[in-house]
């Protein structure tokens, strides 16, 4: 993975496991790699992999049984598809609002878009 500089990398890879639960590659109570393990597939420390688990953990994106792994927490799917279409649509609303669009205006664009696919 390439990560980006204006982004902390473990905030990167939090995302990167989050993108892998929404597309199904892990599944809800399946086990993930240990922190060894991405250690080694992100190439990045055990301290940067630990923060973006605790950023997992905190969003209750996973949770963890001391002694035996980190798993995908029940939900946890529907719940990210949820906030990721959430944030998508505010983020397009509110770029299309600076750029002087109307709802009725952001609402025909959206039309001529599902017209044209």
């Amino acid at each position: 993975m390439k990560f980006q500089d204006n982004i902390p990398i473990y905030i990167q890879i939090a995302n990167d496991i989050k993108d892998k639960i929404i597309s199904g590659e892990y599944r809800e109570d399946e086990k993930l790699p240990s922190i060894r393990e991405y250690c080694a597939i992100y190439e990045v420390t055990s301290l940067t992999m630990q923060r973006a688990f605790q950023q997992l953990e905190g969003n209750e994106v996973i949770w963890t049984k001391k002694g035996i792994g980190s798993f995908v927490s029940k939900n946890s799917k529907n719940k990210l598809q949820e906030d990721m279409m959430q944030s998508q649509v505010t983020e397009f609303v509110k770029r299309m609002k600076n750029m002087g669009l109307t709802e009725e205006g952001i609402l025909a664009l959206i039309k001529e878009a599902f017209n044209h696919e």
